[in-house]
């Protein structure tokens, strides 16, 4: 066999493959075994340092550079409103072709097809029905929205950097959730569906409820973080300083609690049947590995600084 043969199998395989799940099944797999080892392990047999450097950034970030390549591929954190920059394109594109399916009457773009199909899988199958899949890209693009709002306007960010992968994951991240959440509705799977709008459920309600309060709590947060440092000179950007007010008084840092809220909310919209749960999983996995994370270095962090740490706080990662 030919290595051209070859490629081609292999390629032929990959159109096969939900690539968009196996993403989120690769990244949920990485960080809890990542998590582990920084986290479990590290007081045991000493985490790489190459690891340490890959893994953590800002307040967390590993002090002593080891790899001049992860070095070299660190960017700004203020970059963080591209992934926000990129997810408003690929969600507002999302949301006209679901107006252009759902309202117009019109059939899916031949071009829209292909990149579902290369991105998920040829072959894919209903989940959810039109109402679930509407409110929940709304909610979706709502969040996005003002995500990016509040990294140009709102946060005011260090100088810190962050290592490029955290930069590849959180762009592939918007995407390839906008993408699972699309290829799962009716009229965007492989078979011919009947597009109907059903009643709003008990789950649609419980679900919206959920994501409106993780979405108050997380910009209400992000404001209080970023008073924090705004109207204070450069010095103070480059300091961490010790939140108060909101639900600080609360939990440690609840904008990431509320970042889960937000995806379970969506999760509890699209059912447990949808691909939404591996988004889901995700983002639980990313958070608790941050908690175990921080929950030491929040501490001494504190105490070094402040000279306390509320032992109540129940959520501790990194502010």
């Amino acid at each position: 066999m030919t290595a051209l043969s070859l490629l081609y199998t292999a390629l032929n395989l990959l159109y096969q493959l939900n690539l968009c799940k196996l993403m989120f099944v690769f990244y949920t797999v990485v960080i809890s075994m990542g998590g582990c080892v920084v986290n479990f392990l590290s007081g045991v047999v000493a985490a790489p340092p190459l690891l340490l450097q890959a893994f953590k950034f800002g307040k967390m970030a590993h002090t002593t550079q080891v790899s001049r390549l992860l070095a070299a591929l660190e960017v700004p954190r203020r970059w963080f409103f591209h992934f926000y920059v990129s997810a408003s394109i690929v969600v507002t594109i999302a949301l006209s072709l679901m107006w252009y399916v759902y309202v117009s009457g019109a059939g899916f773009p031949p071009w829209a097809t292909t990149t579902l199909d290369v991105l998920t899988t040829p072959h894919r199958t209903q989940a959810v029905n039109v109402t679930s899949a509407a409110m929940a890209l709304c909610l979706l693009a709502l969040q996005i929205y003002r995500r990016l709002y509040e990294n140009l306007f709102v946060s005011v960010f260090s100088s810190g950097h962050m290592n490029i992968l955290h930069y590849i994951v959180g762009h592939t991240f918007y995407l390839g959730a906008v993408t699972l959440l699309l290829s799962q509705a009716p009229g965007f799977t492989s078979v011919e569906s009947h597009i109907v709008f059903s009643g709003i459920e008990i789950q649609h309600i419980i679900g919206t409820v959920i994501f409106l309060l993780g979405f108050v709590v997380q910009h209400w947060s992000l404001c209080l973080l970023a008073g924090l440092r705004k109207n204070r000179g450069t010095n103070m950007q480059e300091k961490y300083l010790m939140p108060e007010g909101g639900l600080f008084e609360v939990v440690s840092c609840p904008h990431m609690l509320a970042e889960v809220l937000l995806y379970v909310g969506l999760l509890i919209i699209l059912g447990p049947g949808s691909d939404w749960l591996w988004v889901t999983l995700w983002v639980l996995c990313n958070q608790v590995s941050c908690l175990f994370l921080n929950e030491i270095i929040n501490v001494c962090f504190h105490v070094h600084y402040f000279c306390f740490f509320p032992v109540f706080l129940s959520y501790p990662c990194g502010c």
